[in-house]
């Protein structure tokens, strides 16, 4: 799976294929599901729990229209800006983020 920017969509830079196929049917044996299936029935409001119980340092971006892992896809912009300001709030050297090459 990769994005329109041809980048793999797992967000480190890691080829889609095997890794992904392999995860996917890692889960379908271990939990029935594909990772493609998830994406359809990972609701927000499981996200919205998880964020509410975290003891760690977290913010929660939701991008609206947005199912499961689309939100960088959607909302690129504010993605990264979320995250930019993520990484230097809770860093101890920040330096902003550039482009991978």
């Amino acid at each position: 799976m990769e994005s329109k920017d041809g980048l793999s969509l797992t967000g480190y830079y890691l080829p889609a294929f095997p890794l992904l196929d392999n995860m996917s049917l890692l889960t379908d044996v271990k939990a029935g599901y594909s990772l493609k299936e998830a994406d359809a029935f990972v609701p927000t409001e499981m996200t919205k729990e998880l964020y509410a119980m975290t003891k760690s340092e977290a913010e929660l971006f939701l991008a609206d229209g947005a199912n499961h892992g689309e939100a960088f896809v959607m909302e690129k912009s504010a993605y990264k800006q979320n995250v930019e300001k993520f990484l230097t709030a809770h860093l101890s050297h920040p330096a902003p983020l550039k482009p991978v090459n």
